[in-house]
């Protein structure tokens, strides 16, 4: 499902700007989850359609909603220098992601936070790897986040999908599954 978000920015009761904002939203356990049109934008850009277009990844940043516990994906971090990228695998390196999460939280008055991963494959419809799933589990168990779940982002060459993680089951569901040309769909 795509929606529309229009956002007010308030400060001191004056109202300094509109934006409207362009999400996907799913839906996992009453809890929803929205990930905005910037980000599905950085992994279509960021899609292997050469032969030689290695992965890449990083981390999905956001917020928890107070009152719902929903969740908001927000930011994201671009590949980093000494992360590992080759033509079926990229493993992030934590110390220069980490360091922009802190920078980015810090910035954000403590309100924004790790909540998963993304990345590519050089297929036209992407499937999670033995590895990726093993990494997931890992992650879900040992993260340090505010968020019962976690998400993952594979972004493939035409279609990306969404799944979440429940890091107190282990269950990993596909949740979405988009195509980047279709309308109304981050074109």
């Amino acid at each position: 499902m795509t929606m529309n978000i229009l956002i007010l920015v308030v400060k001191s009761a004056r109202i300094l700007r509109m934006r409207l904002i362009k999400m996907i939203s799913a839906e996992y356990e009453n809890v929803a989850i929205e990930i905005e049109q910037q980000v599905i934008k950085v992994i279509k850009g960021m899609r292997q359609e050469g032969l030689t277009d290695k992965e890449s990844g990083g981390m999905l940043i956001g917020s928890i909603l107070t009152n719902s516990n929903d969740i908001v994906i927000k930011d994201y971090t671009f590949p980093q220098k000494g992360d590992y990228q080759s033509r079926y695998r990229f493993i992030r390196r934590e110390k220069s992601h980490n360091a922009l999460l802190q920078q980015k939280w810090e910035e954000s008055n403590k309100t924004v936070m790790y909540m998963g991963e993304w990345h590519t494959h050089p297929e036209i419809d992407p499937h999670y790897s033995r590895q990726d799933l093993r990494n997931w589990k890992k992650l879900l168990s040992k993260s340090k986040t505010f968020s019962d779940y976690l998400v993952f982002i594979i972004g493939g060459i035409n279609i990306f999908k969404v799944w979440v993680g429940s890091r107190e089951n282990g269950d990993i569901v596909l949740v979405y599954k988009g195509a980047y040309n279709e309308s109304n769909k981050f074109n």
